[in-house]
């Protein structure tokens, strides 16, 4: 039977290559790097519309200055002609045209003015999202380190595991290994197991007494499992 208690040796430290592998997927750090990135994901995406709405205003900005320069040209070209006509009805368009112009005029110096506006808002929110953005920063590198110390642990944990069990296995016969390892497909953790009493610590299941007679009374090649779920048993 000490083959057996072997075996349930390397179950018990494949259990905990299991474990440790599962913490790994389940660390706090991920959760703490994951939600460093994305705040700061959120920042440069607020910083990133800011410059989006810089840009596009002061392109129109340039614009309507240009704009403005024609509609001022136009102005003095027909300030000079109004001068010079003498029909009524001539000078009256001219007057007409010069107060549509000015008009316009008037409205691009106030879309000039509210363009102005938002540049002036879009700097300024972005020499607020600065320091929030370099504090963002920090935390992520620091939260990501944290979770790379955090890995580099287990990583060894789970390294001199593998060597442990490859030790363990060594004392094992190969064929029942390839057994062992057959059966864990089904019941990871309970491919070999101790009796709890007269109940099986891998289906939590009871064994009549005589059938535990039967497997202590057993001799030479032959291995107890469990009557209901094939688990080896290790008296």
């Amino acid at each position: 039977m000490t083959v057996l208690s072997d075996l349930l040796s390397v179950q018990t430290t494949d259990i905990a290559i299991s474990q440790a592998k599962h913490r790994v997927s389940h660390l706090q750090e991920t959760i703490d790097r994951d939600a460093a990135k994305s705040a700061l994901a959120e920042i440069d995406a607020q910083i990133a519309l800011c410059d989006t709405e810089i840009a596009t205003a002061t392109a129109e900005i340039v614009k309507v200055d240009r704009s403005s320069h024609e509609h001022d040209d136009k102005l003095v070209k027909l300030n000079k002609q109004l001068k010079t006509v003498i029909a009524p009805r001539e000078a009256e368009a001219l007057q007409h045209e010069i107060a549509t112009v000015t008009t316009e005029r008037s409205a691009l110096d106030d879309r000039e003015l509210e363009l102005m506006g938002v540049v002036e808002n879009g700097e300024m929110k972005k020499s607020e999202l600065g320091p929030l953005q370099a504090s963002a920063k920090s935390t992520l590198a620091a939260a990501t380190m944290a979770l790379s110390s955090a890995k580099q642990k287990i990583d060894a944990e789970i390294s001199a595991l593998t060597e442990q069990r490859s030790a363990q296995a060594l004392v094992v016969p190969k064929s029942l290994m390839s057994t062992y390892e057959a059966k864990r497909k089904h019941r990871p953790d309970g491919a070999v197991c101790r009796l709890n009493g007269p109940t099986c610590g891998s289906c939590h299941l009871d064994i009549s007494q005589g059938e535990i007679n039967a497997m202590r009374a057993m001799t030479g090649d032959e291995l107890p499992e469990c009557p209901h779920c094939g688990s080896f048993i290790v008296f």
